[in-house]
């Protein structure tokens, strides 16, 4: 069994200064702030973004299918700054929260986790089996979020959420609340989305919603008008929601979320992997498919208590199960010869969280556990020889993963001016893996079984500071700890790696992040801005790395990760404004020359980080909201700052990615009270450019309709 860890002493790292105070106007009564969403992603319950000491974005139906018209939910988050899509695939987007994602980022779905521990390091798909028309609404807290979210919400966490519920009258019986139908298409794309969905109520008892998503992407056009064989998939979802009415302020939300996505090709490991400034000559295989189907389920139940007058004024207790399906099948370059692996993990799990109000300010609690029981295994099917059956698969077999958390939150405000929020989680986590290849090669038979559990205590402060007593201007500053223990990728992965096979390791510590972040947000009435920095020391990061040639893993030592993220609305009259984000990033990290342990360490660049990447744009919008429109700007500068492991991935052409500028129109018109109608024209110039890290081009000069009628 391996040892219990906990965290180890921190370096002094020198907090980050406040940012200064750049715009000191006056808000005279009666004028209008922009900033005035509210969040609960951040503290546990609700709370104006504008007073929240975190970095938040809200992003809203219409925001979502009217003006931005992404193909997923993940793709909804490029409106992010800060956010990178990586895309190793049409239909296989990987969001880049602070420069991480997958494993050390959290998804939840209507507050209920999506993660698991078979998501492994490095871009995964998985986000992008959530509907984006039924969970059309988003939260997105940048930075670490382990206090509330686990272990694992180290570049942050999102919530993706969908329409609430809205209560009928007493006495009416069944009652039609609203509806609609939703058609989007794309050109380069060659994609067409269809989505219905309708709310009735009972009296003012129940609320119920159901919603049918389909979608078909055929062979997607890059720029040039560049053809991308067999990048075709289709996918579909099924979803209902309900919410029962105990009485006014005491109700039981519950729904069922179904998602499928077939034929998703991870092309760039094939023979139709299409070049990009040379990436055809680097770690080809010719492979003839890489095939991925997804299927994902869930099922969930939580009551709600709101406006308590006691020492409970909130009360959320919830339960829910969730089943991920993934089968990934090979055809080697011969066209005869198949792997086909299949991965099943069912999650149970339930959270608690209370909100007690006090003299000594507002108190948030609770406790989460979750269970991960998980099934794998592998065939290889060859005309010459039987088909042979391995119980590994892409992870361990017969396995179990138990995360366990318990929190405690502190909000004091001081005064008008000063708020602090203090807060601990204490987490543990226990690995149980019945089948397990621990052979020098995947095929050798030799199989053992692998335990584990470990365990920390993390904390979190937070100071705000409200200049002039209002949230028209605030700053913060924070200092935020993340532990994140092995999970079943980490230490039963037997997937390629290095030109060979990744091995199972069974003797990895867990993970420690400390994030030191500052902030401000200003909300004038023309117009609104908010800049953020902040700074990751990364320690004991699990990494892929040869020994001698044979591949293994390991705790590397030293790493950080730093960056500036901005976003800005200058309003010029009443109906023109402009816009704007930045982002900057940077990460190094002390590993070994060409992940070779016998070559000695080095420090080397951390993988996949975002360029200098900007948006600037001009928005008409007349205050009678019938028509509006968008002229904007998406720039990127070059990537040379490569990790070892990017110089031998044909996702990333040689000395790097190149810088690019992407124009496009977008805009939209009401109909009528029932009828919208949004278009896009994206990549104007038809360029012919990539993402960093993506092993597929963006669309070139794409249309976009979305036609929208409600019921």
């Amino acid at each position: 069994m391996l040892a219990i860890s906990t965290p180890p002493n921190q370096k002094k790292i020198l907090a980050l200064l406040t940012l200064p105070l750049l715009f000191t106007t006056e808000v005279s009564a009666g004028e209008e702030l922009v900033m005035d969403e509210v969040t609960v992603v951040a503290t546990g319950h609700k709370r104006a973004i504008s007073e929240t000491p975190y970095t938040v974005r809200f992003l809203d139906e219409d925001e979502i299918q009217l003006r931005l018209q992404p193909k997923s939910f993940a793709d909804a988050l490029d409106a992010v700054p800060g956010v990178m899509l990586q895309k190793t695939g049409h239909g296989m987007t990987s969001p880049y929260l602070r420069g991480v994602t997958s494993q050390r980022t959290v998804l939840m779905v209507d507050g209920f986790r999506l993660n698991n521990s078979f998501l492994r390091e490095g871009p995964n798909q998985y986000w992008n089996t959530v509907d984006t028309f039924f969970f059309s609404n988003a939260e997105v807290l940048m930075g670490p979020a382990s206090l509330l979210y686990g272990s694992d919400a180290i570049g942050g966490a999102v919530n993706a959420l969908s329409t609430p519920l809205t209560r009928g009258k007493a006495g009416q019986g069944t009652q039609w609340q609203d509806g609609y139908g939703l058609l989007r298409w794309s050109s380069a794309e060659q994609s067409f989305s269809e989505h219905i969905e309708g709310e009735v109520s009972v009296s003012d008892r129940l609320g119920l919603r159901v919603g049918l998503t389909r979608q078909d992407f055929g062979e997607l056009k890059t720029g040039s008008n560049e053809a991308n064989p067999n990048t075709n998939y289709e996918q579909w979802g099924a979803n209902i929601s309900g919410r029962y009415w105990l009485d006014q302020d005491n109700s039981i939300y519950f729904g069922y979320d179904h998602f499928d996505q077939d034929d998703v090709n991870r092309v760039h490991r094939t023979v139709d992997h299409v070049d990009f400034r040379g990436t055809s000559t680097i770690g080809g295989t010719g492979d003839r498919a890489r095939i991925y189907d997804h299927d994902r389920r869930a099922i969930f139940v939580r009551y709600e208590k709101r406006n308590g007058d006691s020492w409970l004024e909130e009360l959320d207790l919830g339960f829910y199960y969730q089943y991920m399906k993934e089968k990934y099948s090979r055809l080697r370059s011969n066209g005869t010869d198949w792997d086909r692996y299949e991965t099943r993990i069912g999650t149970v799990g339930m959270n608690l969280r209370l909100l007690t109000p006090s003299a000594w300010g507002a108190w948030t609690y609770g406790l989460d556990w979750s269970r991960d029981y998980a099934d794998a295994w592998h065939d290889r099917t060859f005309p010459s020889a039987p088909t042979r059956h391995y119980d590994q698969g892409v992870i361990g077999d017969n396995a179990r993963y138990d995360l366990i958390g318990i929190y405690l939150q502190n909000e004091y405000a001081f005064n008008s001016h000063w708020e602090m929020i203090l807060g601990a989680r204490y987490t543990y986590a226990d690995m149980r893996i019945g089948e397990v290849n621990l052979g020098d090669n995947a095929y050798n038979g030799i199989s053992g079984r692998i335990t584990g559990d470990w365990d920390a205590l993390t904390s979190s402060a937070r100071l705000l500071f409200r200049p002039r007593g209002d949230n028209s201007l605030t700053t913060f500053v924070g200092v935020s700890q993340g532990f994140r223990a092995p999970n079943l990728s980490d230490v039963s992965r037997d997937d390629e790696f290095g030109g060979g096979t990744e091995l199972p390791t069974a003797n990895l510590d867990p993970e420690y992040f400390t994030t030191f972040e500052a902030g401000i947000k200003n909300s004038e009435s023309w117009g609104s801005w908010d800049l953020t920095a902040y700074y990751t020391d990364i320690k004991d990061r699990i990494a892929r790395l040869k020994n001698g040639g044979t591949a293994t893993k390991r705790n590397l030592d030293d790493g950080y990760i730093t960056g500036i993220d901005l976003d800005l609305t200058l309003k010029l009259n009443r109906d023109f404004s402009l816009f704007g984000s930045l982002s900057w990033q940077e990460g190094r990290e002390e590993s070994y020359r060409d992940r070779e342990i016998t070559n000695g360490k080095a420090t080397r660049p951390i993988a996949k980080m975002m360029p200098v990447t900007g948006q600037a744009g001009i928005r008409y919008a007349p205050n009678h909201d019938q028509y509006w429109g968008e002229f904007y700007v998406d720039m990127a500068g070059s990537q040379d700052k490569l990790a070892d492991a990017e110089k031998t991935d044909n996702r990333f052409p040689p000395g790097g990615t190149p810088h690019y500028t992407a124009y496009n129109l977008r805009g939209g018109y009401q109909i009528s009270d029932q009828t919208a109608l949004a278009v896009s024209l994206e990549n104007i110039t038809d360029l012919r450019y990539r993402i960093h890290g993506s092993g597929v081009n963006e669309p070139g000069r794409n249309l976009v309709v979305t036609l929208k009628r409600t019921f």
